[in-house]
């Protein structure tokens, strides 16, 4: 069996790709796969300010968060959520 190892760009690149021809699903996944690469990062000792692919990790975080955000595919965004008063 090949392991091929997909990088926070590949996510990223192939993101905007499955966007672009409409599969949103597809997009959404990649996007969270990008983001849980980077807090896999984050967790084995790497700062907010240390780079991966050559970007700075905050930045992933903000272009993942941005995609998913700007596109309407964060999942849940609109329904309504009741929260208890106490």
């Amino acid at each position: 069996m090949i392991k091929i190892k997909t990088t926070v760009s590949d996510c990223y690149d192939q993101a905007r790709e499955a966007l672009k021809v409409g599969d949103l699903d597809k997009a959404r996944d990649l996007a969270d796969f990008g983001i849980v690469k980077v807090a896999d990062a984050r967790n084995e000792g790497m700062d907010i300010d240390d780079t991966l692919d050559d970007v700075r990790i905050g930045l992933w975080l903000e272009r993942f968060w941005y995609f998913l955000e700007n596109n309407n595919l964060l999942l849940g965004q609109d329904e309504e959520f009741e929260f208890p008063n106490h």
